[in-house]
């Protein structure tokens, strides 16, 4: 892959569900090669449906002609807030990859939703519609949902992003970021 390639990473930041209404989303952008070249922030629902429409307000922002790639941390972001890779990729182009460092259940996940939201349905449907790969390299494993792109090409793009660990650097400063916009100071795993 080329080094002048762009990811854009999302992550959102930490909230309290039984408190706080909004979180933030950061986006950076970033080359193969690391150089950070923007940052996006934005607000997100906790527990809202508003991560596929934010993450495109950004994807579409002013560095919509540079991004070649979105790589997010899960496909859920401010609790249950389920982003759709599959839309995003429909309506840009744009290959996705979100990266779990867990297997998620979608089952448990299914669960959980029924319980608590009148609109489970849908945002199962949104779950189910991207199947989970694991990819292992080295001694690393991590779970993907993808779309518009290969297996192994997502496993190269990955690699050639992960730097400092097995999360790739556009989503690990993401989240850093966004820890510390809500916290005053970054901390923890992706």
């Amino acid at each position: 892959m080329k080094h002048g390639l762009r990811v854009l990473g999302l992550d959102d930041g930490p909230f309290n569900k039984f408190t706080d209404i909004k979180t933030v989303i950061v986006g950076v952008i970033m080359r193969m090669n690391y150089p950070v070249e923007g940052i996006s922030v934005r607000e997100i629902t906790v527990d809202g449906m508003d991560s596929t429409e934010i993450a495109m307000s950004m994807i579409q922002g002013r560095f919509r002609d540079d991004i070649d790639f979105v790589m997010s941390n899960g496909i859920t972001f401010a609790g249950f807030n389920i982003l759709d890779i599959q839309e995003i990729y429909r309506k840009t182009g744009i290959p996705v990859i979100a990266i779990t460092r867990k297997n998620p259940s979608i089952e448990n996940i299914s669960r959980a939703l029924l319980l608590h939201f009148k609109d489970s349905e849908e945002r199962i449907k949104i779950i189910r519609k991207t199947p989970v790969d694991e990819i292992v390299y080295g001694n690393k494993t991590l779970y993907i949902n993808r779309a518009g792109i290969e297996l192994n090409d997502a496993a190269t793009l990955i690699r050639n992003t992960a730097s400092t660990g097995n999360i790739p650097e556009p989503v690990r400063i993401a989240h850093l970021i966004a820890t510390a916009i809500i916290n005053k100071e970054s901390h923890g795993r992706v």
